[in-house]
């Protein structure tokens, strides 16, 4: 490294920096660059229907709450919470908050949330809110989540399923409000209620969507494509380090961040550009340990075991809430 002209740089050199660093400059060049991503990337989402289709979640980042005081998350803990939703085409997170740990997903969804008409939002329970699946759904947004347990639904009509490919029901109904409770308001208008036991694990799952037009295990496949939003958090946290902080102030966290995000973005752009199947872990395997070397990435790439791939396209919005 010395002979390259490298010095060991120290931690707290890093720390200071990110403390200093202007946060325009690093958003805008995430903008920038995904902006290029999405020229590059995929288009298919790997369904037979017209429109995107976006895995919208958050993650809890944990802090030292002694060293950032700030992040008070919980009970002796510190945290903050990154929101996303990654477009299934092409892997790039499109929609990008940073809030406190505390911050509840469903107001910054309602707030920062904005998906194109057509779209479909795989989401899990815990973003369920009736008046916000309301609005999605009268601005043509479509939805598939799982059904709460306080959920309660009058059946108007049930159509025919195939057992065996475990589809228990599949049911056309309206939410009822919830007995004993204040009133709230329910989902405006027909749901369509799908149950479903998973022949791998054998656990039942009931799904909850305004599509009518999809066939039911086309409803079942789009929900289990939600675990690519839970692959891009891995991959923040484990591959990019996205867990361990080298500056302990709001401002370092948001920027280590954002750093995070960016060389995200830089693989991902080497990997449309290339046309590879190299899977991401193992493109960024490949850059941090041959970076030095001189040789083409192509042949890099072209000598490693070929593994799924995973697509992308679309805009950003990207908001830190401190």
């Amino acid at each position: 490294m010395q002979r390259l002209g490298f010095t060991s740089v120290c931690r707290s050199t890093l720390s200071d920096a990110n403390h200093v660093r202007p946060l325009g400059i690093l958003e805008e060049t995430y903008g920038k660059l995904l902006v290029r991503a999405h020229q590059l990337a995929p288009k298919s989402t790997g369904f037979r229907f017209k429109g995107g289709v976006q895995a919208l979640d958050g993650t809890t980042i944990d802090l030292c709450l002694s060293l950032s005081p700030w992040a008070n998350y919980r009970k002796g803990k510190g945290a903050v919470k990154l929101h996303t939703a990654i477009d299934i085409a092409g892997d790039l997170p499109d929609f990008v908050v940073i809030t406190p740990g505390k911050r509840n997903e469903i107001p910054i969804a309602r707030q920062y949330f904005h998906p194109k008409p057509g779209t479909t939002v795989l989401i899990d329970r815990g973003y369920w809110d009736s008046q916000w699946l309301s609005d999605l759904n009268d601005q043509d947004v479509h939805f598939v989540t799982r059904q709460r347990r306080n959920n309660r639904f009058k059946v108007v009509e049930s159509r025919p399923t195939d057992r065996t490919r475990g589809h228990i029901c599949d049911q056309i109904v309206y939410q009822k409000k919830a007995k004993g409770k204040a009133p709230v308001p329910v989902y405006r208008g027909k749901l369509r209620r799908i149950s479903y036991i998973d022949p791998a694990t054998s656990k039942k799952l009931m799904f909850i969507t305004n599509r009518f037009d999809l066939a039911t295990q086309t409803i079942c496949d789009l929900y289990k494509a939600r675990w690519k939003v839970e692959l891009f958090f891995k991959t923040l946290k484990q591959n990019l380090r996205v867990k361990k902080f080298l500056g302990n102030s709001a401002h370092a966290v948001r920027a280590q961040i954002l750093i995070a995000l960016i060389a995200y973005l830089l693989v991902q752009i080497i990997r449309f550009s290339q046309k590879t199947t190299i899977s991401m872990p193992d493109a960024m395997a490949v850059i941090a340990t041959l970076l030095l070397l001189r040789e083409p990435l192509s042949r890099l790439f072209g000598e490693l075991p070929r593994t799924t791939r995973h697509s992308r396209d679309s805009p950003t919005q990207l908001v830190m809430l401190f």
